[in-house]
C-alpha cells in the first residue's frame, strides 16, 4: 500500500498545485514539495499495531491531506473542490471512493494523539477518534483542569464542534517535531483561546 499512497499523494499535490493558484485574496495558496513530506510525517505518527486495515490507513491518509491542504483553503467552494479532487485521486489510484473511506461517520475523520477513554494517559497512540461525545467530554475535562491551574484567569468557553476540531488540529501540529501554525481570523474568533 506504500506505493499507491505515495502515487496518490503526488497526484493530489500536482492537482492542488495547478488548481489552487495564489491570487491577491489568496496569497497563501503556495504549495511545495514539503507538503508531500508533511502528509507522510503525519502518517508516520501511526502505530502499525493499531492501523492494520487498508481502510484505516487510507482514512488516516485522507485526514493528513485534509490537515496539510484543506486547512489552508479559505472558502467553501475551494474546500468542496478539494474533496472532489481527493475522491477522484482515490478512485483512480487507490480504487476506493471517499464515501467508502468515511462511511459511518458524521463529518471528516479526526485523528489525535490523546486518549479520550483515558484522559491521564501520556504518549497515547495517534489514532482516530470516532466518538464525538467522548471527545467533547475529554476537551471539557481538560478545560476544567486548565481553569483549576490558572486561578483567576480561567476561560469560560463553549466547546462546539468547530472549536473541538480546531483544538485537535492545533494539537496535531504542535506535537510534530518543529511543528508550528499561524492562526488567522478576525478579533474574537478564538485564536488566542485555542492555543
Amino acid at each position: 500500500l506504500a506505493e499507491p499512497l505515495a502515487a496518490a499523494t503526488i497526484s493530489l499535490y500536482d492537482t492542488v498545485n495547478s488548481t489552487f493558484l495564489p491570487t491577491p485574496d489568496k496569497p497563501h495558496y503556495l504549495f511545495n514539495m514539503r507538503d508531500i513530506s508533511r502528509v507522510f510525517q503525519g502518517l508516520y505518527q501511526a502505530n502499525h499495531q493499531i492501523i492494520e486495515e487498508k481502510e484505516s490507513l487510507v482514512r488516516m491518509w485522507y485526514h493528513e491531506n485534509l490537515r496539510v491542504f484543506h486547512d489552508r483553503l479559505i472558502n467553501t467552494q475551494d474546500r468542496s473542490d478539494f474533496k472532489q479532487m481527493v475522491d477522484s485521486v482515490c478512485d483512480s489510484v487507490l480504487q476506493m471512493r471517499l464515501k467508502d473511506i468515511c462511511k459511518d461517520q458524521d463529518g471528516d475523520p479526526i485523528f489525535a494523539s490523546f486518549s479520550v477513554n483515558n484522559p491521564d494517559m501520556e504518549n497515547a497512540p495517534y489514532d482516530q477518534i470516532t466518538d464525538a461525545g467522548l471527545l467533547r467530554q475529554f476537551m471539557q475535562l481538560k478545560l476544567e483542569e486548565y481553569n483549576e491551574q490558572c486561578k483567576g484567569a480561567g476561560m469560560d468557553l463553549v466547546l462546539f464542534r468547530d472549536a473541538i476540531e480546531h483544538c485537535c488540529r492545533i494539537h496535531r501540529v504542535i506535537s510534530l517535531p518543529k511543528g508550528n501554525a499561524l492562526l488567522v481570523g478576525v478579533g474574537g474568533s478564538g485564536r488566542h483561546s485555542m492555543t
